[in-house]
């Protein structure tokens, strides 16, 4: 019996040490996954943030009329609700998101709303410099007023 116990220690320190480098290795690879997560969190909520200050740029109605709105209007299809811009609610930025107009061209269109009034048919977009019968027609299925 005495010539297993020492053998018995060993074994008995062995494991000792390896739980403990395992242990360590565990604690090192927590520390630097809770510090990548932090940052991807981080990162992730500024773009949901920025995300959610352009849906509501993009939404046009106003509180108190909204109830009268959904009850005043036919139901749309989904595609034409999404894909239609409205000329006389756009901002630049959602007037640069059709074909062929850049920041010039979408600041003219706000430009001649501002100055001129409300559109009353999309084709007078047309009245508008730099937008001939070729870009309207391009851009004709995503307009609205």
């Amino acid at each position: 019996m005495n010539t297993l116990q020492p053998r018995t220690g060993l074994t008995w320190i062995s494991f000792l040490l390896l739980g403990c480098w395992l242990g360590c290795l565990s604690i090192a690879t927590t520390a630097q996954a809770a510090g990548t997560n932090g940052t991807n969190y981080t990162e992730w909520k500024t773009r949901q943030q920025q995300q959610d200050a352009r849906l509501q740029q993009k939404v046009a109605i106003s509180p108190a009329s909204e109830s009268d709105y959904y009850l005043a209007k036919p139901a749309l299809s989904v595609t034409s609700a999404v894909d239609k811009i409205s000329l006389n609610r756009a901002n630049v930025e959602q007037l640069q998101q059709l074909h062929g107009i850049g920041q010039k061209k979408a600041q003219a269109i706000v430009e001649y709303r501002q100055k001129n009034g409300k559109f009353k048919t999309i084709e007078d977009i047309q009245l508008v410099k730099g937008i001939g019968p070729a870009l309207f027609a391009k851009n004709k299925a995503r307009l609205g007023l």
